[in-house]
């Protein structure tokens, strides 16, 4: 038995043209599109931002307002009550405790020599630039006792 083949005729001789509404137009407007997209997360970002830093302007703004009133109560009651005994004056408390003042030095001297020399306050802008009124002395060497009293305000401990 003999097979026969024979061509049977195509039923699409050629791709079926494009829509006229699609043209490289469409492709720009999706690449618009994307753009549109961050520009949106762009946007929504900056409005957080602002928001965030106008609630802490706020925040800011409160906290010296509060402040500001305590000292004119404070006077309205002082004129009010009678002088009483003068009460004697306590020390404020230190701004740091002795342990962080221990570990800021002992990072401050390199040389672990038990003083902070003017060299080894140059890498410390701060410490630099208040060297000579925290060295008491002028020995041009920042004791313990000068370091700590430097940042507790001239307050010993």
């Amino acid at each position: 038995m003999s097979v026969q083949w024979r061509r049977v005729p195509q039923l699409v001789t050629k791709p079926a043209p494009l829509p006229m509404s699609y043209s490289p137009k469409k492709q720009i407007s999706a690449q618009t599109l994307q753009t549109a997209h961050k520009s949106r997360h762009l946007v929504w970002a900056t409005m957080l931002t602002l928001s965030a830093a106008a609630a802490l302007f706020a925040m800011h703004a409160q906290a010296q307002t509060t402040t500001a009133a305590a000292p004119v109560q404070a006077d309205a009651q002082a004129q009010a009550a009678p002088p009483a005994a003068a009460a004697p004056a306590t020390p404020a408390a230190p701004k740091y405790a002795a342990q962080d003042l221990e570990r800021a030095f002992n990072f401050l001297d390199a040389n672990r020599d038990g003083s902070i020399s003017r060299s080894e306050a140059a890498a410390f802008r701060n410490v630099a630039k208040h060297f000579d009124a925290a060295d008491t002395n002028k020995d041009n060497q920042l004791s313990r006792e000068e370091f700590g009293n430097a940042l507790n305000g001239g307050k010993p401990q």
